[in-house]
């Protein structure tokens, strides 16, 4: 743990945070079909670029791979990498900038058009924490890791900690692996009470869940989206973390921290 604490001090201070939260996009673009307009709402790419994919395109026949948008040297590895999630060389495009499930007050919250780039740091404080992670949820590819100390939802259809909990079951059914390990109190029966319920929600739905020791306290609160997001800071799954608190948690785009969190997690029984 202390060698994560010093990876994820580093990347803090070296990077710097950004204090607008980030948002994965949602679907994929076919860059051998998109109009230069249309590659424009992919992050980062702006007229030039969009310009120099489609001129390649027409000299050189479309592309076999994402990864020939390299070939284009227009596109960069940091751009290419930002992209990559969102693109795609076949098939019909389905690629919106915005995420239209989620309301009106939090696309202005969030900002559709911003998303992160491999080795960026985000601070989200607050309700800002909430609307990005529901949105990198509904865009996780492969699996979800988790490692929460308090999960605790209600009837109510308006408690954020339970609309978290339909996100993950949504991804589970469209083929993610979610992996959730909670806190089992040596001390506080509530707690127990609220994460086994949440923990036979979850289990119905096919998602992995295991608990630690009650003999020793996992105060983390960490998510990690596809290997390279983790989510770690203050905010527990409850609805006064994830609306009402003062909570403060940061977002890094890191393949080699977020594979270090998994790990970590993993050690915990």
């Amino acid at each position: 743990m202390k060698k994560l604490n010093i990876v994820w001090l580093a990347l803090f201070i070296v990077l710097g945070v950004n204090s607008q939260p980030a948002l994965a996009l949602s679907g994929r673009l076919n860059i051998n079909t998109a109009s230069a307009k249309q590659l424009q709402e992919l992050p980062f790419i702006g007229r030039n670029k969009a310009q120099a994919i489609v001129n390649y395109r027409h000299r050189h026949g479309p592309f076999h791979s994402p990864a020939d948008l390299r070939r284009t040297k227009a596109i960069g590895g940091r751009t290419y990498e930002a992209i990559r999630p969102y693109i795609t060389v076949s098939g019909a495009s389905r690629f919106t900038g915005r995420l239209n499930s989620f309301s009106k007050a939090a696309q202005m919250r969030v900002m559709a058009r911003i998303t992160t780039y491999p080795g960026q740091v985000v601070m989200l404080a607050d309700g800002a924490y909430y609307d990005t992670l529901r949105a990198f949820i509904s865009h996780a590819a492969k699996r979800i890791d988790i490692s929460m100390f308090l999960f605790k939802i209600t009837k109510s259809p308006r408690n954020r900690a339970a609309i978290v909990l339909a996100d993950l079951i949504k991804a589970r059914k469209r083929g993610v692996m979610v992996r959730v390990l909670l806190e089992k109190s040596g001390y506080y029966p509530d707690i127990n009470k609220y994460n086994q319920r949440v923990a036979r929600l979850l289990r119905r739905n096919q998602i992995k869940v295991r608990f630690d020791s009650p003999r020793i306290t996992t105060h983390t609160k960490i998510v990690v989206i596809d290997k390279r997001f983790s989510f770690i800071g203050s905010h527990n799954f409850t609805h006064s973390a994830l609306g009402r608190n003062h909570e403060l948690s940061i977002l890094i785009d890191n393949r080699q921290l977020a594979n270090q969190v998994v790990n970590y997690i993993a050690t915990i029984h």
